[in-house]
């Protein structure tokens, strides 16, 4: 019997090619999945808890000078040696408080009170070298006023015989040469009584000059010898200011140098800060400019007072006045951070500081867009301790991440999870 081949259904055929091709279908399915999962798996991440972000405001941005600073008493004395000495008694410890007067340590004075009573010996006999030349002068001026009154009396007497020889020279009774006698005797009467004028006016002029110069001398003297007082007193080192001693010579007996410092006291009331730059940013530094000095997250604000001229060592020193200058926190040798205050800008986009990177010369950020940070090309301003200011690439309000990203330098976004 023969049989004949019959057409299949195409709709069963598809149901078979369908269950042929399922399988390899899903296998690839399958691996699309895993493909996708897999380059979202590989994608960099960031976790949020390990990152800081700061969101930019608007306010304003200091340039600062920044520098180490030394707190330091405003107030402090140096007491030094008069002259070489040696320490006899040390009456005040480090540590100790003092009033105005008190005593701190005493110092050899016996060297001190022989160079006063010398200086003392000295004046005094200048002193009756003075006395003296005043008595010679009184008494020149005596023997010359008495010569000077006999020879008035001469030239009178003189003078009147002058005229009675003329008249008896009229009536014949005597010759031309007694007249010519009797004048001559006037002549030589007055020469010797201007003599005797000018020999008292020398005198006086005599004995003025070497009172002037004994005056000098004593003066002189007189100077030497507040000096020795001086000397003397300062032997006997006591406080000016109140305060505490912070440090003396450390043992009795021992010798010092004229100049060498003996003593040191401080007022502990008030404080500044003694800073330290280097001469490169020096010129940028003015007497005048505000300052900010920082001690962990303790600020205090202030001004610079003083620069100091001298360079030593590439290195400028400049003190720093602070308004509060008996803050709780601040104590002697105190180390702080000094932030000069050189420019401002406001107002202005602002950034809390923190690590910036540079790719090809330009600072970036990661800014973040939900849960993914994009770098972001920025421009940056001012800058200080604290703050960055944003002329380009940022806006009100943008969230940043301020902690670092170096690395991620190279990757235009990471996944923040």
């Amino acid at each position: 019997m023969e049989t004949m081949d019959r057409p299949i259904d195409p709709a069963l055929q598809r149901r078979r090619r369908l269950r042929r091709w399922l399988p390899a279908l899903g296998a690839l399915g399958v691996i699309l999945i895993l493909l996708v999962l897999g380059i979202g798996g590989l994608r960099p991440s960031v976790r949020r808890d390990r990152i800081r972000t700061a969101r930019v405001e608007v306010g304003a941005v200091t340039a600062t000078l920044d520098a180490s600073g030394l707190v330091v008493p405003v107030f402090e004395f140096v007491y030094t040696a008069p002259m070489a000495t040696r320490v006899v008694r040390v009456l005040s410890t480090p540590g100790a408080r003092v009033a105005v007067g008190d005593t701190i340590l005493l110092l050899d004075d016996r060297e001190a009170r022989r160079d006063l009573a010398r200086l003392q010996e000295q004046v005094s006999l200048l002193e009756n070298s003075r006395a003296q030349a005043n008595l010679d002068l009184d008494r020149t001026r005596d023997d010359l006023a008495t010569q000077r009154e006999v020879k008035a009396l001469e030239l009178k007497s003189f003078r009147y015989e002058v005229e009675r020889n003329r008249q008896l020279f009229e009536s014949g009774l005597i010759s031309q040469d007694a007249v010519r006698k009797a004048e001559t005797d006037v002549a030589r009467a007055d020469i010797e009584l201007r003599h005797l004028d000018s020999s008292l006016a020398r005198a006086r002029q005599d004995v003025a000059a070497r009172l002037e110069g004994l005056g000098l001398e004593i003066a002189i003297l007189e100077k030497d010898l507040d000096r020795a007082r001086e000397q003397l007193e300062r032997t006997a080192v006591t406080c000016q200011r109140a305060g505490i001693v912070t440090w003396v010579v450390p043992s009795i007996g021992a010798a010092v140098a004229q100049g060498e410092p003996v003593a040191r006291a401080a007022d502990l009331s008030e404080y500044r800060v003694e800073a330290t730059l280097s001469d490169v940013l020096a010129r940028r530094l003015v007497e005048g400019l505000e300052a900010t000095v920082r001690s962990g997250d303790t600020r205090l604000s202030g001004r610079v007072e003083k620069v100091l001229p001298t360079v030593e060592n590439g290195i400028v020193t400049f003190q720093v006045s602070l308004d509060e200058k008996d803050h709780p926190i601040l104590r002697p040798n105190l180390r702080m951070d000094v932030h000069s205050v050189t420019d401002r800008h406001a107002p202005t986009l602002c950034l809390k500081r923190g690590p910036v990177l540079t790719i090809e010369g330009r600072e970036t950020v990661y800014v973040l867009q939900g849960e993914t940070a994009v770098r972001t090309p920025i421009t940056i301003g001012l800058s200080n301790f604290e703050l960055y200011e944003i002329t380009e690439g940022l806006a009100d309000g943008d969230e940043v991440i301020i902690s670092d990203m170096s690395d991620y330098r190279n990757i235009k976004e990471v996944r923040v999870r």
